[in-house]
């Protein structure tokens, strides 16, 4: 079913998709963790930067939940290195593991996963966030606060989902044929130029 999710995407965006999986998830080998998910980020980035020559600028990431860490972890170190990516979305992201269940959290404590809401600010790219008002996993107000860290010349207009759960965002916007319409609105009037415009959507990858 996730694949059909997946060729759907690439069809309605016109656009390439490459998937990774997290160690010890699905079918793939070790065991889940922090930093084997960077590891698995990395090298999804090396495979599509080494064998298949796509510049950074060309990608725009997609993370959603837990999936939000790997992104932004690799957002934000090809921002440092210089070559940032073409944009990052955010769908029901978290602004970090702990903030979960602390909500009251104001500082990030050492150790803590996956800390979002400080990466985003330093990712230097289009940051689209996606997030239920009635999430029942990751609050809604994860998804707010992350949108305020970005820094302002980085924020698209967030899509908040009225009533939207954590699971089940992309069956009520499709419903209201909006879920690829907002997509593609993000990507026409922010991922421009050199980048993933909307005269050179066709061969991006996400």
């Amino acid at each position: 079913m996730i694949y059909d999710q997946f060729f759907d995407f690439s069809r309605q965006l016109n656009v390439n998709v490459m998937a990774y999986e997290y160690s010890g998830y699905g079918r793939a080998t070790g065991s889940p963790s922090e930093s084997n998910c960077y590891a698995d980020i990395d090298a999804a980035f090396k495979y599509l930067v080494e064998i298949k020559k796509v510049v950074p600028s060309r990608l725009v990431l997609l993370g959603r939940s837990i999936g939000s860490g790997p992104s932004c972890y690799l957002a934000e170190r090809l921002a440092l290195s210089g070559t940032p990516v073409g944009g990052v979305m955010l769908q029901s992201p978290v602004l970090s593991i702990l903030r979960v269940v602390l909500p009251d959290l104001r500082w990030t404590w050492w150790g803590d996963m996956f800390p979002n809401v400080d990466r985003v600010k330093r990712m230097e790219c289009p940051i689209f966030v996606i997030h239920g008002t009635r999430d029942e996993i990751v609050p809604f107000r994860h998804g707010q606060d992350l949108f305020l860290a970005t820094p302002v010349q980085w924020r698209a207009r967030p899509l908040w989902v009225e009533g939207g759960g954590h699971n089940d965002l992309e069956g009520r916007l499709r419903q209201e044929g909006t879920y690829f319409s907002c997509v593609l609105e993000f990507l026409r009037e922010w991922c421009s130029g050199e980048g993933v415009g909307h005269r050179g959507l066709h061969g991006s990858v996400y």
